[in-house]
């Protein structure tokens, strides 16, 4: 058996390299919606863990259009995530709905590689937005080391000493939505798990966040070249069997992690993507100065458009995209204020609110 074609192996390298560079300009670039869900802990790794485990048993004992049909769902809500600041709520809506119905449509009608085509563009934008909105949320490069730990055991577990990943792989090839992000299909495939590509995504920007460029850098790089290594040894014919990627990269991940905790650096939090820290005084000064009451900056001057906007009675476009104190766009929905702000050469994420249904500020009595 010949092994998998060099250029579509090389080609597979590439976009993964294409698809981390994405996720960090799309993470610096654009603030997703963080659930309410607090702050992330280990226990949750462990929960994310028991979910992964327990998916593809279940998976195992559903029909394949069942199975198509949850990918299927849970790929429509990651695409309208990822595209949403983009083009706004219900552009992104009709565009993911597009996309999965398309899909649908060429696996009803035969067009195999229109699915593999759809499938994959589906999978790398749910990726690019739900590690983005993980990074944000809070995620630190300790939960992913951990994680990568617990289904590195998994993986080796499920792929040699037990048949469940290889039969799930089995069933799931060639459905629309499913879990894999393939080039090539056959008896050679050329194709990665949706697990490891989050994990060569995700790494790259927890670590950027926890410990700060370099270290994102340095993510980054290790995930492509795993990926470029294990890619070579299928096609010199040293791997002939199935492999998850995780059981390579997961080491990697958590010596990344161990090494910059040994020399020195600290895991960055805070509340906002960027790793900024909770200041915290390193010593409490009670001299007189310092506890004197502090002196207030005078307040900036109203923005007249935004007081305007908030005293207006409710009008066609009651939507106002707020940034900074000022009007930075309008819509009639949410997702087109915010593109009107974008359009106006808003580069932040602005608030949005129904300006025409807000109470007017009271005046501060003198």
């Amino acid at each position: 058996m010949t092994g998998p074609s060099p250029i579509l192996s090389a080609a597979l390298v590439a976009l993964v390299a294409v698809m981390i560079t994405a996720a960090a300009a799309y993470c610096a670039r654009f603030r997703l919606p963080r659930p309410p869900v607090g702050t992330y802990t280990y226990p949750d790794m462990v929960v994310i863990f028991v979910v992964v485990v327990l998916a593809p048993l279940t998976y195992l004992n559903l029909p394949g259009p069942v199975v198509a049909g949850v990918f299927g769902l849970v790929l429509l809500f990651a695409a309208q995530l990822a595209l949403a600041p983009l083009v706004g709520g219900r552009p992104a809506w009709a565009a993911s709905v597009a996309l999965c119905l398309a899909t649908g449509a060429a696996a009803l009608t035969g067009v195999a590689l229109a699915v593999t085509v759809l499938t994959d563009v589906l999978l790398a934008a749910g990726v690019i937005a739900v590690t983005s909105l993980w990074a944000q949320s809070g995620m630190r490069a300790g939960h992913v080391a951990l994680l990568s730990a617990l289904l590195t055991g998994y993986d080796l577990i499920a792929t040699v000493s037990t048949t469940i990943m290889t039969r799930f792989f089995t069933e799931v090839r060639g459905l629309p939505f499913a879990p894999l992000f393939t080039l090539s299909d056959g008896p050679t495939p050329v194709a990665m798990g949706l697990g490891d590509l989050m994990m060569l995504v995700l790494f790259p920007l927890v670590a950027h966040r926890s410990f700060g460029r370099a270290a994102g850098v340095v993510a980054a790089l290790a995930g492509v070249t795993v990926t470029a290594i294990v890619s070579a040894l299928f096609v010199w014919g040293v791997l002939t069997e199935g492999l998850p990627l995780l059981t390579v990269l997961g080491p990697v991940v958590v010596a990344q992690y161990l090494l910059w905790r040994a020399t020195g650096r600290h895991e960055r939090g805070g509340r906002e993507h960027g790793g900024r820290e909770r200041e915290t005084p390193a010593t409490t000064d009670f001299t007189p100065e310092a506890t004197a009451a502090p002196t207030l900056a005078p307040s900036p001057t109203p923005d007249a458009a935004l007081t305007a906007a908030l005293t207006a009675p409710p009008r066609d476009e009651p939507w106002i995209a707020v940034h900074e104190g000022r009007v930075a766009g309008t819509g009639a929905t949410p997702g087109l204020a915010r593109r009107s702000a974008r359009e106006n050469g808003c580069t932040a994420l602005p608030t949005v609110h129904a300006g025409g249904d807000l109470t007017p500020p009271k005046p501060i009595p003198a």
